[in-house]
C-alpha cells in the first residue's frame, strides 16, 4: 500500500517551494494537505496546486502568549482533522512536528533560517534539510542531530526556481512594461527579532516614484497598503500573482522579505534586501558575498545601487542540480 504523505503549509512562499516536490511525489504516494490562513497562502495553493485541503489556524502575531495558545489550538485541530498519515513534510512547523511525534510518524522538515527559535521543533524532526551555507555547528547548537541532518550545496529557492518557465503573457496583466518590485518588511513575522525596527518602505516608495520608476507593489497587510497612498506610478494587484514572473520581468526587486530577494538573485535579477531583523541569515550573507544581492536599510544607498545595477544571465542548470539532489535524498528518507 502506498504511503500517505501529509504536507503542512503555513505561509505563502511554501507554495512555490513545495510545488515541484508535490509534482514529483504525487505519482507514487497519496498526498494530503493542511493550510494556515495567512497572507496569500490559500489562493495561491488553490491556483497552483489545485488539491483538496483542510484550513486550520491563523497567524497569531508576535505576542508569545497568543502564539502559544494558537499553537496548542492548532495541534488539537490538526489532530482531529488529519486522520491518517505515514510521513509529515513541512517548512519548520512546530504544530505539525508535535503531532507527528505524538502519533509516532516520520517528520521531515526544510528550513534556511538559523536565526529563528528552531529548538521548538528541532528535537521532533527525523530528517532536517538545510543549505550548506548554515554552519553545521550552529545547527547542532539548535538541537539538530548530525544523523538527522542533510545539508545540500545550494539555496532553498533553487529547488523550485529550477522548474521556472516565464509566462509570456505576464506583462499584459500590468499597467506598465518596465517596473521594479517592492515587497515591504514583515514586521509581524516570528523571524523579525527586532522589536525596535521601523519600516523604511514608505520612504522607499516615495523615492522610487520621485525617480520615475514604475512600482509593482506587493503588500501583505492593510497597514502595508496604506504606505502606497499618494504614491504615483504604483500598482497593487487585486489578486495573487506569480512571484517568480514578477521578479523575472522586473528591472529589480527591493524587498524586506529574504525569500523574494533570493528568488530574484537566483533568476539573475538585481536583488536588494532591506530585511529588518537584527542579523542577516547565513544564506543571505552568502549571496551578498557572491555579489548576487545587495543589502541596506538606507533608502539613498538602495536607490544609488539600483540605478547602476544590471541583470545577469540565468543559470537554471545549477538550480536543477540542487533540485535533483534534494528530491533524490527526500525519496530515500521517505522509503527508509
Amino acid at each position: 500500500m502506498n504511503k500517505t504523505i501529509w504536507f503542512d503549509i503555513t505561509n505563502t512562499p511554501h507554495i512555490n517551494f513545495f510545488k515541484p516536490i508535490i509534482m514529483r511525489l504525487r505519482e507514487d504516494y497519496k498526498l494530503i494537505y493542511s493550510l494556515k490562513d495567512f497572507a496569500e497562502t490559500v489562493p495561491l495553493f488553490e491556483k497552483d496546486i489545485q488539491e483538496k485541503y483542510v484550513l486550520i489556524g491563523t497567524h497569531k502575531g508576535k505576542k508569545k502568549f497568543s502564539k502559544v495558545l494558537g499553537m496548542l489550538s492548532r495541534i488539537s485541530k490538526l489532530n482531529s482533522s488529519i486522520s491518517h498519515f505515514d510521513i509529515k513534510i513541512s517548512i519548520g512547523g512546530d504544530s505539525s512536528n508535535y503531532l507527528a511525534k505524538i502519533r509516532r510518524k516520520k517528520s521531515i522538515t526544510f528550513d534556511d533560517n538559523e536565526t529563528s527559535f528552531n529548538r521548538r521543533y528541532s528535537l521532533f524532526t527525523d530528517m532536517a534539510f538545510w543549505p550548506k551555507a548554515i554552519p553545521q555547528a550552529e545547527l547542532a547548537r539548535q538541537g539538530f542531530k548530525r544523523n538527522k541532518l542533510y545539508q545540500y550545496d545550494g539555496f532553498k529557492e533553487d529547488i523550485y526556481v529550477a522548474d521556472y518557465h516565464p509566462d509570456d503573457n505576464f506583462s499584459n496583466s500590468l499597467p506598465f512594461e518596465h517596473y521594479v518590485v517592492v515587497r515591504p518588511e514583515n514586521l509581524q513575522a516570528n523571524y523579525i527579532d527586532n522589536d525596535s525596527a521601523k519600516p523604511i518602505t514608505p520612504k522607499l516608495l516615495q523615492a522610487l516614484s520621485k525617480a520615475g520608476y514604475n512600482i509593482l507593489y506587493l503588500p501583505r497587510y492593510a497597514v502595508d497598503k496604506a504606505y502606497a497612498e499618494g504614491v504615483k506610478n504604483i500598482y497593487i494587484p487585486n489578486k495573487p500573482i506569480n512571484g517568480l514572473d514578477a521578479c523575472y520581468y522586473s528591472e529589480g526587486v527591493l524587498t524586506g522579505a529574504g525569500t523574494f530577494a533570493r528568488e530574484a538573485a537566483c533568476l539573475g535579477v538585481p536583488s536588494f534586501s532591506f530585511f529588518a531583523g537584527k542579523s542577516l541569515l547565513a544564506v543571505d550573507k552568502a549571496m551578498i558575498r557572491d555579489g548576487k544581492m545587495f543589502f541596506s536599510r538606507d533608502v539613498s544607498e538602495l536607490m544609488a545601487r539600483l540605478k547602476t545595477s544590471n541583470r545577469t544571465d540565468v543559470d537554471l542548470n545549477r538550480s536543477k542540480v540542487v533540485q535533483e539532489e534534494v528530491i533524490t535524498k527526500l525519496k530515500e528518507v521517505i522509503e527508509a
